[in-house]
C-alpha cells in the first residue's frame, strides 16, 4: 500500500531527473512499495517528459502533463489530488533540496507528533553556503512578511512533508508561488509544525525559474493571506479613484496654502475633502447606487482616512522644519498620502477586502499597530516643545552630577547623551526616552516568550506598544522612561532566577536592579516583592542560603554608590526630599486618583484583562488549560507579588497623601504575559483561540488609543483648526518666547552696557524653558553668533525662594549680576511685595504674547529690576513706601530704561 507521494513540479528539467530519481532512489531504501513520485509538468520543451516515461527502477513514478495550465503552487494542487499516499512530500526537482532528507521529513508525521515538516534552510544545522551574502540577505528580507503569518523561520521553503488531509482541507485557497506559506497561513493554528535543518545547493543544470512575475506572485500571495485580494477588480477604477484624489488634493493645498492659511488647516481639509470625494466617485462607479454605500465600509474608510491623515501631520511638520526654501517637499507628502489613502478606500468600497480569522491576520493587525505606534513617535518626536518638566531635567543635563534633589542623575544622563547625538533640540533631549522604550519593550517580549511561547510575545510588543502607560513615557523623557526600562529587565532576570532557577541570571538581576535605582528609587519596592515570593514559594526558599541574591544586593548598591556618595555630600537631601518631606505633606485622601490614574494608564479592558486572565490562568481545568503546568502557576505568583505588594504600599500611601498619577506605572509590567494572553487569543492547550467578547473590547480599545494618540500628536505639533493651544504644561511657543525674551535683552545690554540675567518667577518651570529655548535659539543662530550660555537663566532662589536644584546651580551669594528681567506666568508672581527688600529700581510690569503657527499660545509678564548686593539680599524686607522713594529719585535714564 502506497503511504508516501512525493509530488514534483517540473518545467525544462531533462539533465535533472535521473539523477534525482537515482537519489529518491537510494534514500527510500525499504520503502519502494510505500512510495510513488508524482511528477506535474508545466509544458516542458526539452527532453523531462521522455526521462520520466523512460524511468525503469524500483519506485512507482507517475506523469501529469498540463500544457494550459502554469503555476507551481496549482502544480502541486493538482498532484496532491491524484496522490495515493497518506503524506505527502513536496520539493524541486533541480537538486537543491537534498532527497537523502526526505526519511527525516517523514519520521514526526509518521510518529503522529506533527501534521507538517520543514526542511529549513534557517535553523542550526541549515544553511545555502553557495550563496553570496547579497543572495543572503535578500532571501531574509523577502522571508521576513511572510513571518507575519506563521512562526516557522524558513516559511518560503520549497521542500516539505504534510499530512494528505490538511493539505486537502484548506478552505478557500489563495493562487500563488509558494504553497509551503499557504498551507502554513491557511491551517492557522491547528496546525503542529516543526523544522528539520537541510543544505540547500544552487542547481548544477538547467536554469531558474526565477523572474520579476514570481515575485509579483509572491507579494499578491502575501496581500491575499491578509485578506487584501489585489488580483481582482479593474484596474482603470484605481487609477481613475487615486488619481483623482491625488489632483484634488495637491491643488486644494496649493490654493489654500498661497492664501495664507495655516499648516494644519491647509492639509486637513485639502486630504480629507479630496480623499472623501474619490470615495464618492469609487462608490458611484463600483455599485448599483450611491444609496447602497455600507455605513461599515463608510466608518472604516474615515479610521483609515484619519490613521493616514495624523501620519502625514508628522511628515509636514518634519518637512517644513528640514526644508524652509522650497515647498515641494510638502507637496510630495501630500500626494503619497492621499494616493495611499484612496487606494485602501478603493479595496474598502469595491468590497475588494476580505476580512479572515486566519492567525496571521491577527500578526499582520499586530505588526502594523506596532509600526503605526513606532512611526509616529519618529515622525513627531522633536516636533512639539517640551513639558515644562522635560526642559527641568535638560538642565539636569547641563549641571552634570551624581544625584539631584529629585531624581538620581540616569535621566540626564541620557538627555546628555541625546543632545550629543541629536543636538541641542526636542528630537535630542527625549532620544532617550525612545531607546528606553524599545528596551522595555524587548525585555517584556522575553518574559512573555519564556512563559507563554511566541504568540503571546507578540501580543505584549502590542500592548507595550500601544497601552498610554508605554506610549506616553516613549513621547516624553522623565525619569520614568529609564526606570520602565530597568524595571522591565529586572523582572526579566528574576523570573530566570527564581522561576527558572537560572543561578546565572542574579547578575542582571543585580545589574538592572542598580541602574534602575540610578533612575528613580521607586524600583526599591521590588526588594521586599523578592523576599515575599521566595517566602510563598517553596522552591525559591533556598535562595536565602545562596550566596547569588546577596552577590546581586551588593552589585545594585555599587552602582547605586555615587548616588549615595552625592546624597552624604548634600545632607541626605534628594533622600529626604522623596522620603521625609513627602510623608510630612498636607493630608489629602488620593485613593481615588490612584485608581484613576491605574485606569487612564492600562484602560478599562487592560485591568479587565489582568483580571479575567489572572482567574482562567490559575485554575486547574482538565484538558483545555492542561498547559498550566506548575511552573505557570508559579509565574502567576511572580506577578502578583512583583505587582501587588508595590502597589499596595501606593493605595496605603493614597489614603493620607497625593499619589502622583505615574507612581505606579512600572508595576504593571509584571502582568504583561497575562494580559497578554486575552490579546485577541488566549492560550489553550498549545494553540491560541480566540475570545470574542475580548477580541472585541481590545480591537474598540486598540483603534481608539491610535487615533487618539495621532489626534494628541498632531495637536502637539501643528494644531488643530479652532482649537487653542491652552495645556499648560507644555512650553507652547518656547521659541517664540525665547525670540522675545533675548531682543528684550539685548536692547537692555546696548542701553545700559551689561546683560540683564533672566529669572524664572516660580519653582522651576519658568527658568527651565526660557534656559532651554534660550540655548536652543542661539545654537541655531547664524554661523558666528555667541551660544548664549545657561547661566544667563535662573530660577526665584535670588529672591530667597525655594526653585529646587536651581538653589545649588545658582545660590542667591553666587549672584554677580546685578540687573535682573524677572519672567513670570502670572502678574502676582513680580508683583513688588515679592521683591521687598532684595531689589530696587524696579521698572513697570510689561507681558509678552506667545505664538504657535500664528495661534496664541499664552503669555508672560516682565519687569526689570536692580538686584541689592548679595549680603543684603536676605535683609530684612523695607516697606514699599521705601521702594517707591528709592524709584522717585533714580535717574532719568534709568528711570527709562525701567520702563
Amino acid at each position: 500500500m502506497t503511504s508516501v507521494s512525493i509530488i514534483i513540479p517540473t518545467r525544462n528539467e531533462g539533465e535533472n531527473i535521473a539523477p534525482l530519481l537515482s537519489r529518491i532512489e537510494t534514500a527510500m531504501v525499504g520503502m519502494h512499495d510505500e512510495t510513488e513520485i508524482i511528477f506535474v509538468d508545466d509544458g516542458s520543451i526539452d527532453a523531462t517528459r521522455a526521462e520520466i516515461r523512460n524511468y525503469s527502477g524500483l519506485l512507482q513514478v507517475r506523469l501529469l502533463c498540463r500544457d494550459h495550465v502554469f503555476g507551481l503552487a496549482s502544480a502541486v494542487r493538482d498532484g496532491a489530488k491524484m496522490a495515493q499516499g497518506e503524506l505527502l512530500v513536496v520539493m524541486d526537482a533541480d537538486l537543491s533540496h537534498p532527497p537523502e532528507s526526505i526519511r527525516e521529513l517523514l519520521a514526526p508525521l509518521r510518529a503522529g507528533s506533527h501534521d507538517m515538516v520543514i526542511g529549513s534552510r534557517y535553523i542550526p544545522g541549515g544553511g545555502t553556503p553557495e550563496w553570496p551574502f547579497f543572495r543572503k540577505l535578500g532571501s531574509r528580507l523577502a522571508t521576513l512578511p511572510a513571518r507575519l503569518f506563521t512562526e516557522v523561520h524558513d516559511p518560503l521553503a520549497g521542500f516539505f512533508a504534510v499530512r494528505k488531509e490538511i493539505f486537502l482541507s484548506i478552505d478557500n485557497p489563495v493562487s500563488g508561488f509558494k504553497i509551503g506559506l499557504e498551507i502554513l497561513a491557511t491551517a492557522g493554528d491547528r496546525l503542529r509544525v516543526t523544522e528539520i535543518p537541510i543544505t540547500f545547493v544552487d542547481r548544477k543544470r538547467g536554469s531558474s525559474k526565477m523572474n520579476g512575475k514570481v515575485l509579483i506572485d509572491y507579494l499578491r500571495q502575501l496581500a491575499a493571506l491578509g485578506g487584501f485580494p489585489l488580483d481582482v477588480g479593474s484596474k482603470k477604477e484605481l487609477a481613475l479613484l487615486t488619481g483623482t484624489a491625488v489632483a484634488v488634493d495637491l491643488l486644494l493645498f496649493h490654493f489654500l496654502q498661497i492664501r495664507g492659511y495655516q499648516l494644519a488647516a491647509v492639509h486637513i481639509c485639502s486630504f480629507l475633502l479630496a480623499c472623501n470625494l474619490g470615495y464618492l466617485l469609487c462608490a458611484a462607479t463600483t455599485q448599483t447606487s450611491l444609496s447602497s454605500l455600507r455605513p461599515s465600509a463608510l466608518l472604516r474608510y474615515q479610521c483609515v482616512l484619519l490613521l493616514v491623515l495624523f501620519l502625514r501631520g508628522g511628515m509636514m511638520s518634519a518637512l517644513s522644519t528640514w526644508f524652509t526654501d522650497t515647498a515641494w517637499p510638502l507637496f510630495l507628502a501630500a500626494a503619497f498620502s492621499s494616493l495611499f489613502a484612496s487606494a485602501t478606500g478603493f479595496l474598502f468600497v469595491s468590497q475588494k477586502w476580505r476580512g479572515t480569522d486566519r492567525a496571521g491576520n491577527w500578526r499582520l493587525a499586530a505588526l502594523l499597530i506596532i509600526s503605526y505606534t513606532v512611526l509616529l513617535r519618529i515622525l513627531y518626536l522633536g516636533g512639539y516643545e517640551l513639558l515644562q518638566e522635560e526642559a527641568y531635567y535638560w538642565n539636569y543635563s547641563q549641571h552634570p552630577a551624581m544625584g539631584y534633589l529629585d531624581h538620581p542623575p540616569m535621566v540626564a544622563l541620557l538627555i546628555w547623551l541625546g543632545t550629543h547625538l541629536l543636538g541641542n533640540s526636542e528630537a535630542g533631549v527625549r532620544f532617550g526616552a525612545f531607546f528606553c522604550w524599545f528596551l522595555t519593550a524587548w525585555f517584556s517580549y522575553k518574559l512573555t516568550l519564556s512563559v507563554l511561547g511566541r504568540k503571546a510575545a507578540l501580543n505584549a510588543l502590542v500592548l507595550t506598544a500601544a497601552l498610554p502607560l508605554f506610549f506616553g513615557t516613549a513621547l516624553f523623557i522623565t525619569p520614568d522612561a529609564p526606570l520602565l526600562a530597568c524595571w522591565a529587565g529586572t523582572l526579566f532576570f528574576l523570573h530566570r532566577a527564581l522561576v527558572d532557577e537560572n543561578p546565572s541570571s542574579w547578575a542582571g538581576v543585580g545589574i538592572f536592579l542598580g541602574l534602575g535605582l540610578v533612575s528613580k528609587y521607586t524600583i526599591v519596592l521590588l526588594g521586599p516583592a523578592i523576599i515575599l515570593f521566595m517566602l510563598i514559594d517553596t522552591r525559591s526558599r533556598r535562595w536565602f542560603f545562596k550566596p547569588q541574591p546577596y552577590l546581586a544586593a551588593i552589585t545594585a548598591l555599587l552602582i547605586f554608590s555615587p548616588v549615595i556618595f552625592w546624597n552624604y555630600q548634600h545632607h541626605w537631601a534628594s533622600f529626604l526630599f522623596q522620603s521625609q518631606h513627602r510623608i510630612a505633606n498636607a493630608f489629602r485622601f488620593s485613593t481615588p486618583e490612584l485608581l484613576a490614574a491605574i485606569l487612564l494608564l492600562l484602560t478599562p479592558t487592560g485591568l479587565l484583562a489582568i483580571w479575567n486572565s489572572s482567574r482562567r490562568y490559575g485554575k486547574k481545568e482538565t484538558e483545555d488549560n492542561a498547559f498550566v503546568t506548575s511552573r505557570h502557576r508559579r509565574h502567576r505568583l511572580f506577578a502578583c507579588c512583583m505587582a501587588l505588594l508595590p502597589l499596595s504600599v501606593f493605595v496605603f500611601f493614597s489614603f493620607s497623601r497625593e499619589v502622583k498619577l505615574n507612581w505606579a506605572g512600572p508595576l504593571w509590567l509584571a502582568f504583561i504575559p497575562l494580559m497578554a494572553t486575552s490579546l485577541p487569543f488566549r492560550y489553550v492547550t498549545g494553540t491560541l483561540r480566540p475570545w470574542p467578547f475580548n477580541q472585541r473590547l481590545w480591537s474598540t480599545t486598540l483603534l481608539t488609543l491610535v487615533l487618539g494618540y495621532g489626534c494628541l500628536l498632531h495637536y502637539f505639533t501643528l494644531g488643530i483648526p479652532g482649537i487653542p493651544f491652552e495645556i499648560h504644561t507644555f512650553l507652547f511657543g518656547g521659541d517664540d518666547l525665547a525670540l522675545q525674551v533675548e531682543q528684550t535683552v539685548d536692547t537692555i545690554a546696548k542701553q545700559q552696557g551689561v546683560r540683564p540675567l533672566v529669572v524664572g518667577m516660580d519653582k522651576y518651570r519658568t527658568a527651565s524653558g526660557l534656559a532651554f529655548y534660550r540655548k536652543k535659539n542661539s545654537s541655531l543662530a547664524a554661523k558666528g553668533a555667541l551660544e548664549r550660555p545657561v547661566g544667563e537663566t535662573t530660577g526665584r532662589q535670588l529672591f530667597g525662594m525655594n526653585a529646587l536644584m536651581f538653589n545649588y546651580w545658582m545660590p542667591s551669594a553666587q549672584t554677580t549680576s546685578t540687573e535682573v528681567l524677572a519672567i513670570s506666568k502670572s502678574k502676582e508672581n513680580i508683583a513688588d511685595r515679592v521683591f521687598a527688600g532684595k531689589a530696587t529700581h524696579l521698572g513697570r510690569i510689561h507681558s509678552y504674547t506667545i505664538k504657535k503657527h500664528g495661534k496664541d499660545a499664552g503669555s508672560y509678564c516682565y519687569r526689570l529690576m536692580t538686584l541689592n548686593t548679595p549680603e543684603k539680599i536676605f535683609t530684612p524686607s523695607p516697606p514699599l513706601t521705601v521702594l517707591s522713594s528709592i524709584r522717585g529719585n533714580s535717574s532719568s535714564k534709568k528711570e527709562l530704561l525701567m520702563q
